[in-house]
Formats: structure tokens, C-alpha cells, sequence
């Protein structure tokens, strides 16, 4: 199997390459974004680029599983416009390259809430997102919609999130568990159940929430 993605620099994608490489149903991993992760491996081939031309850079790798990591805030942007360049715009224009590369499975980290039709700009733009991928065509996609993620992330401070995540011991305790996918949840979970999902040939459009994702 010859899986590309695009993200590998971030939290969940840096742990997701981790698990990638060493999964023996994999071949290849190839890896797109503006710099190359800082770690190898003989069967990683890192692609680098403006993000204008991922395109071309991703339909002549031609995997057959795609994978999407992106992501930003709208703080870490600077402005609404940049934060939708990133988590609409640049997803997209990626799933729609890999899939006239060949792909045939697509799998993408959005956010609990997701939906084209919330009121919170950040959620509506997740969910935009998702509903273009899923037009693409791909046999499969897996979507995954995490609650706050745990982890270091390294690079500049995400102050809000650095306060949210000391207080969630207590916030998921307070959460009932009828609504857990609202509760925080560890990057590494989310990438073992992406690994999981990567190669998995049922068709169809699949959710993942936080119960799914750390069981």
C-alpha cells in the first residue's frame, strides 16, 4: 500500500507518519507540505513545495490512499481568509489531486461540531471541507472529528488551547459520557485510529468520534 500525506509536520501528522512507517502493510509513504518532517525513513519520500503546487506534486505520486492532517486556527492564521485557505481550501485542492492520482481512500481530521451549516465560522469551514471531499468521489472516506487534542505541539504557543488543555482532566470528568466526543483526546489516539482505517476497502463515508478513535 502507498499512502500519501499531507500534514506530517503537525501534531496528529507527525504521529501518524510514526505509525505509518512501521505498519507492514505499507509499502511507501509520501509526504507533502511546505517542509519535509524532521525525521526519515528508507520508505518516507518527502515532497516539498509552495502549497500551489501540491497538486502536481500529489497526482504524480500517485498513492492510493490519501490522508489529510492539515490544519490551523483562525489566531494562528491571522484572519479568517488564511485559516480557509488552509483547512478548505488546501484540503480540498488536495483530496481532488490525490484522487486523479489514483486514490481511492481519503481520511481527514476535521473537528467535533463540524458542519457546513454551524453558526461558529471555524466549525462551518471544517464542515465545508468535509462535504467537498465528500463529493470527490472516493470509495471511501473516513472522517475524523476530534474534541480538543492533546499533545505538544512545539513551534508557537496556542495559548487558548495550552489553558484548555490543563483544565481538561476535570472538563472531560464533568462530561457525561453520553456526550465524550466532546471530551479531550490524545493526538497519538487519533493516529492509531487513522492507521487503523488506512487500506480498509469497505465503500461508503465513515464518522469517527473520540469513542471510536480511542477504543
Amino acid at each position: 500500500m502507498h499512502v500519501i500525506l499531507a500534514g506530517a509536520t503537525g501534531l496528529v501528522g507527525g504521529a501518524l507518519l510514526a505509525q505509518l512507517i512501521s505498519d507492514p502493510r505499507i509499502d511507501r509513504v509520501t509526504t507533502v507540505g511546505r517542509r519535509a518532517p524532521d525525521f526519515a525513513a528508507e520508505n518516507v519520500t518527502s515532497l516539498t513545495g509552495a502549497v500551489e503546487a501540491w497538486p502536481d506534486l500529489v497526482r504524480s505520486a500517485g498513492a492510493g490512499v490519501a490522508i489529510s492532517t492539515l490544519g490551523t486556527t483562525i489566531r494562528q492564521a491571522g484572519s479568517r481568509e488564511a485559516f480557509a485557505a488552509v483547512d478548505l481550501d488546501a484540503v480540498v485542492a488536495f483530496a481532488r489531486a490525490a484522487k486523479e492520482g489514483g486514490a481511492a481512500q481519503f481520511l481527514m481530521v476535521t473537528s467535533v461540531g463540524a458542519s457546513a451549516t454551524a453558526a461558529n465560522f471555524y466549525l462551518q469551514t471544517k464542515g465545508r471541507a468535509e462535504d467537498a471531499v465528500r463529493a470527490i468521489g472516493f470509495d471511501r472516506v473516513d472522517i475524523f472529528r476530534p474534541g480538543l487534542l492533546r499533545g505538544d505541539r512545539g513551534g508557537p504557543p496556542r495559548v487558548g488551547e495550552r489553558l484548555a488543555m490543563l483544565a481538561s482532566p476535570l472538563t472531560d470528568l464533568l462530561t457525561p459520557r453520553s456526550l465524550d466526543r466532546y471530551r479531550s483526546i490524545a493526538a497519538d489516539d487519533v493516529a492509531r485510529a487513522m492507521a487503523r482505517a488506512s487500506g480498509q476497502t469497505a465503500k461508503g463515508v465513515f464518522i469517527h468520534h473520540n469513542r471510536e478513535m480511542a477504543g
